[in-house]
């Protein structure tokens, strides 16, 4: 809650005239309202939530060894390498990837984690990631992995490609909303607010996800690295790798209401940047092969968050010509993602 009301304070600050003064009685109103929408929010998802965590909880404290895969329709020829995005990390409990791991794995899929830090920069991101690439092909024996990366993952894969010498252990490579063009909104507060305030912020963010295990956090580092005009120097540097099969999407929030976390930042970046998710344009996440959006049916939906299905929710897909057959859902996506992924041998 108090994220939002800083950032809601930024935008403020961003759209201010030189005599612009915030009056007294907006941050009381802000925190409130905003108060308000999070136990909306609760009342909304807990009831969805309660049936994957039970699930999560179920395969970390009583795995069951002798498990049937339900179907083989995801079992790749090469495994899976799920890459996630800033702020996280690969958890047991509470996964980034909610239960998609556990249905891939149920449809024959070997899945497989990154193991990076959640604020590191990308250069260090990208030496992580090769470690745990290595990880996975020690562990199933293959010579190469089916790569699927969420938001800045998809970028610190990008980077591991063109400098880390990865680009013949990666069969495929996916991204799902990652800034290849980073953002505009980053530069016009960088702009606004000057690098002091993210340097300042990072002394306190960098020490906390020290805590949380992050071995090297730099938050300043990636945070300036989000910006419009950083990625259009990294873009020409490492351009896309065609002899690697590489395919994009996007997701975008039919409103800032689509989900009440991410409404304040959809709000913000849609003034300078057209439709995104609450982090990514749309336009941004369009790399390679480009193969569509995702987009919501319900009000609720298709934030940033809800692209990893991180509210359990598993909220239903509009169709669209682009995207795997037979998808309805988020998770059915990843199914179906996996599945095409074996029909072309990979």
């Amino acid at each position: 809650m108090n994220f939002l009301l800083v950032l809601f304070i930024l935008f403020l600050c961003i759209i201010k005239s030189e005599d612009f003064e915030i009056p007294k009685f907006i941050v009381p109103l802000c925190s409130g309202l905003i108060g308000a929408f999070y136990l909306l929010l609760i009342v909304l998802f807990l009831g969805n939530y309660f049936s994957p965590v039970a699930r999560e909880l179920k395969n970390v404290f009583k795995p069951d060894p002798s498990l049937e895969i339900e179907k083989s329709d995801c079992a790749t020829k090469y495994p899976v390498l799920l890459v996630h995005g800033t702020g996280f990390r690969d958890r047991i409990l509470a996964n980034y990837w909610s239960i998609i791991p556990y249905l891939l794995r149920e449809h024959g899929a070997k899945v497989y984690y990154s193991r990076h830090d959640a604020w590191a920069n990308i250069e260090t991101s990208a030496a992580q990631i090769v470690s745990g690439l290595e990880k996975a092909l020690a562990d199933s024996g293959a010579e190469k992995v089916n790569v699927i990366a969420h938001s800045k993952g998809g970028i610190d894969v990008r980077y591991a490609i063109s400098e880390l010498g990865i680009k013949d252990k990666v069969a495929s490579f996916t991204m799902i909303s990652s800034p290849n063009y980073g953002s505009k909104t980053i530069d016009r507060v960088y702009e606004v607010l000057g690098e002091g305030i993210f340097k300042f912020a990072a002394v306190f963010v960098d020490l906390w996800f020290r805590l949380l295990g992050d071995k090297k956090p730099d938050f300043y580092g990636t945070t300036s690295q989000f910006r419009f005009s950083y990625m259009k120097e990294f873009n020409m540097k490492y351009p896309n790798d065609d002899s690697i099969y590489t395919q994009s999407f996007a997701g975008i929030m039919k409103n800032p209401f689509s989900d009440f976390s991410m409404f304040m930042l959809n709000f913000i970046v849609s003034l300078s940047e057209g439709k995104n998710d609450g982090l990514v344009c749309e336009d941004s996440a369009k790399w390679g092969n480009y193969r569509g959006t995702l987009e919501a049916r319900s009000l609720i939906g298709i934030s940033h968050a809800h692209e990893v299905d991180a509210y359990r929710t598993n909220p239903m897909l509009k169709e669209h010509p682009g995207l795997p057959a037979g998808t309805k859902t988020i998770r059915d996506f990843y199914v179906g993602l996996v599945k095409e992924l074996k029909v072309k041998g990979l």
